[in-house]
């Protein structure tokens, strides 16, 4: 009974140990998603504005990219 119980917990804990592992992925920084996210919108030519009241570990979630100007040509029928 006993060995049947340290197989058990050795198993577990070889699970846990390969399942934290496996999910070492690397995030950007707030920093690097935001000159991501800078660079992106100035290439539709937009900019960045803050949203109000949001405030979280990533850029995207608090800010937007604002285009101001006339329409696209897609809206205007292609002319």
């Amino acid at each position: 009974m006993r060995s049947g119980i340290t197989a058990v917990a050795l198993l577990a804990g070889a699970l846990l140990v390969s399942a934290c592992a496996s999910t070492a992925q690397t995030h950007p920084t707030y920093a690097e998603e935001m000159a991501q996210l800078n660079a992106e919108c100035q290439a539709r030519g937009g900019m960045l504005t803050p949203i109000q009241g949001a405030t979280g570990p990533r850029a995207a979630n608090d800010y937007a990219c604002e285009i101001r100007g006339g329409a696209s040509s897609r809206l205007r029928g292609g002319n």
